[in-house]
C-alpha cells in the first residue's frame, strides 16, 4: 500500500434567512468525534462538482442548492493513516464550495454524523474542531 493525500470536496453550506446568514455543522462520529463542515473523497474518475452533489445528498438529503466552486484548497492530515479502496491516505487536499440552501430541512447521513446544528459565523468558528476548517472558513465567511 501507497501513502497518499486523498483528493476530494469541502462544503460550506449556508442559508440565509432575513439578512442573517446561518451555517450548517455536521457533529462526527466516523473516524473521529467533532464539528466540521460536509467533506469527502473524489471516486475514481468523478469530478468535484459530481462529487460534491453526491455528498451533499448522502450527507445532508437534498439535491436542490446553489453551488460556487472556490480557489480555497483545504488541505489537511489525518490523526491517523485511512485505507479505503486498498489504498493507506495519511490526509486530505480538499477544493472547497460555498453551497446556499434554499431550506433548513435536511436529513443527516448517521453513518458518520451524530447530529447538527445551524450556528451563525461567531458561534461556528467557536465549535469547528479543528484549526484547519477555522483557517478555511475565515476567508470564505
Amino acid at each position: 500500500m501507497t501513502s497518499k493525500i486523498r483528493r476530494g470536496i469541502s462544503g460550506i453550506i449556508f442559508f440565509d434567512a432575513k439578512g442573517r446568514r446561518e451555517y450548517l455543522l455536521l457533529k462526527r462520529k466516523k473516524n473521529w468525534k467533532g464539528w466540521e463542515f460536509l467533506k469527502g473523497g473524489l471516486k475514481k474518475g468523478e469530478s468535484e462538482s459530481k462529487a460534491l452533489k453526491r455528498e451533499i445528498r448522502e450527507e445532508i438529503g437534498i439535491s436542490n442548492f446553489k453551488a460556487k466552486r472556490t480557489n480555497i484548497i483545504h488541505l489537511f492530515k489525518y490523526q491517523k493513516s485511512y485505507v479505503k479502496d486498498n489504498k493507506e491516505w495519511q490526509g486530505a487536499k480538499n477544493r472547497v464550495f460555498l453551497i446556499q440552501i434554499h431550506s433548513k430541512k435536511i436529513r443527516i447521513d448517521h453513518n458518520e454524523h451524530s447530529g447538527f446544528k445551524w450556528a451563525n459565523r461567531k458561534s461556528a468558528l467557536k465549535m469547528l474542531t479543528w484549526n484547519d476548517f477555522r483557517k478555511v472558513f475565515r476567508k470564505l465567511a
